[in-house]
């Protein structure tokens, strides 16, 4: 994984307060989801009090969109970037969406080769998310998704009107059936803070294609889009194709098959951020052993090693921090896999985490899905 540091106008004081608090407020979040959770857990959904806690939920979703829209803000000049399968990425963001009681047809095309792009994995699933989210909003009544990935070549009349240089790319195109948009509006949708729909003005302004823009331009990538109104809208992503090989796979059914004989060790201080992940990935069919300090972490692994394929760490903790953790860890055993759990920006020692070997990051709250494309893509690639 290569780290690379763009020019950063943000002064280090403000990352720093900036990270701090977005920390406080996704773990605040995390236990208020989690008792809404259990709550949903325990009433019919015939029940009155059904239809209020899932808008309590959506609403704690909405906050921790938005805390982690201003760590995507100090964090856009970072990045970590690796080997990804842009396949595999689509299919886990696919697999994320939440379609229930949307009258949409999902239409996914997914090129049979294996597309491999270097790239930080965690903001091209933000590009992916921005954009698909704005196509599901542009269908209220329904319609249909479709999502296609292929390789394509751009030569030298394409490259120059896209300011690209020639060569082969990765084609991701998202394409809905929604109200479309004219010329006027296609050319305000990168604005920050820019909303085509006037008539709810509360609603659905933000930086998310800003930011897609940008982190696909600073991959030497570029976003086109296409967009008629009463038709629909075209994005592609085009990116940089590393290398392309034919996929042994094609079905996430090997992949399922492991979920059930991997233990994990999860590390944190937060003794309800240890409930809510053992929760998690006890109902993704993982065994748990749960470590509250970094010393208790090293004591367990130190006798079980032969048994725990993975440790799940947190960053900020007494005593040994999760660096400090780490770095013992690896002294155990130089292969050991570790997942970074963080509700902070990468700062610099999450920075020599990746760098020595850390398979990569979650930040606080996430959900089980997420939980389980990230444990999955460091388990079974």
């Amino acid at each position: 994984m290569e780290h690379i540091q763009l020019k950063n106008e943000i002064p280090d004081t403000v990352e720093a307060l900036t990270s701090g608090i977005v920390h406080d407020f996704n773990i605040l979040l995390a236990e208020i989801k989690d008792r809404a959770s259990l709550m949903m857990n325990s009433v019919k959904q015939s029940d009155p009090l059904y239809r209020h806690i899932k808008e309590i939920i959506r609403c704690i979703d909405k906050g921790s969109e938005m805390a982690n829209l201003l760590l995507c803000f100090v964090e856009l000049n970072e990045y970590y970037t690796s080997s990804i399968d842009i396949n595999r990425l689509v299919r886990n963001a696919v697999e994320s969406l939440d379609m229930k009681g949307k009258k949409i047809v999902l239409d996914v095309d997914l090129d049979p080769k294996v597309l491999i792009v270097e790239a930080d994995p965690g903001k091209i699933n933000q590009v992916l998310m921005s954009i698909i989210d704005n196509a599901l909003y542009a269908m209220p009544k329904g319609g249909k998704l479709s999502i296609v990935t292929e390789s394509v070549v751009v030569l030298n009349g394409t490259a120059d009107v896209y300011g690209l240089n020639t060569g082969v790319f990765v084609k991701i195109t998202i394409i809905d059936t929604g109200a479309g948009m004219n010329k006027e509006v296609l050319e305000s949708i990168f604005k920050p803070f820019y909303s085509a729909c006037h008539s709810r003005p509360s609603e659905k302004k933000g930086l998310g294609l800003t930011f897609a823009r940008e982190i696909v331009e600073n991959h030497n990538g570029v976003i086109d889009v296409w967009s008629s109104p009463n038709t629909g809208t075209s994005f592609s992503i085009i990116l940089p194709l590393k290398e392309t090989t034919d996929d042994p796979d094609s079905s996430a059914g090997d992949e399922k098959l492991g979920l059930w004989m991997e233990s994990i060790l999860l590390v944190d201080d937060d003794e309800k951020i240890l409930t809510i992940g053992r929760k998690f990935c006890k109902s993704l069919g993982y065994s748990v052993i749960t470590a509250a300090s970094g010393k208790k972490a090293l004591s367990i692994y130190k006798e079980k090693k032969d048994r725990i394929s993975l440790v799940i760490l947190d960053m900020i903790m007494p005593e040994m921090n999760g660096l400090e953790t780490f770095l013992e860890l690896k002294k155990i055993n130089p292969d050991i896999k570790v997942l970074l759990s963080t509700g902070y920006a990468i700062d610099e020692n999450a920075q020599e985490m990746l760098r020595q070997g850390c398979k990569g990051y979650l930040l606080k709250p996430y959900n089980a899905i997420e939980l389980s494309h990230k444990l999955r893509e460091i388990l079974f690639l």
